[in-house]
């Protein structure tokens, strides 16, 4: 149990450094979005797990100049973390996209929506979780979150299969 709240810890510490460099004058309505692609792999009691967030940016200056941002402060603190270059692009592959339209698929992942011009819309999976630790680590991330973001945030139950 305390691997899965470090990893809940490590994923909502993402997730909250997104938004500690946000543009409090964001746009009203993102028109045109700008995905960003971030993933972190690490290895916690002899069990690999794959954080893989993504965001809705306003545009490509928005996601370049969070995405890196965003994790540095979260791989810190964390030893056994390694980090994939952020990207960033206009429209997500299929499998990616549905997410945020919060279609279950084989992981339950976090899905939020920005309550404010400053957030951003986003959704986080954790890799390598049974069904049950998903949920558990999703409520965790989802809990730790809310504390300061002003949008709303669920967790999208795992499809089973």
């Amino acid at each position: 149990m305390k691997r899965l709240l470090i990893l809940a810890i490590i994923a909502a510490a993402g997730w909250l450094a997104w938004k500690s460099h946000r543009d409090a004058q964001g746009p009203e309505v993102i028109d045109h979005p700008v995905y960003a692609e971030m993933r972190v792999t690490t290895i916690l009691e002899n069990r690999a797990f794959e954080f893989a967030l993504f965001i809705r940016s306003s545009d490509v200056d928005d996601c370049r100049t969070r995405a890196r941002r965003s994790w540095e402060k979260t791989l810190a603190a964390c030893a056994t973390c390694r980090f994939t270059e952020p990207t960033c692009q206009e429209k997500l592959p299929p499998r990616y996209a549905r997410l945020f339209d919060d279609v279950p698929i084989p992981s339950t992942y976090l899905s939020a929506t920005r309550g404010t011009r400053g957030e951003r819309d986003g959704r986080l999976v954790v890799y390598g979780l049974t069904d049950q630790e998903g949920e558990f680590v999703c409520e965790q991330m989802k809990s730790k979150i809310l504390e300061n973001y002003q949008g709303t945030a669920h967790c999208v139950r795992a499809s089973g299969g």
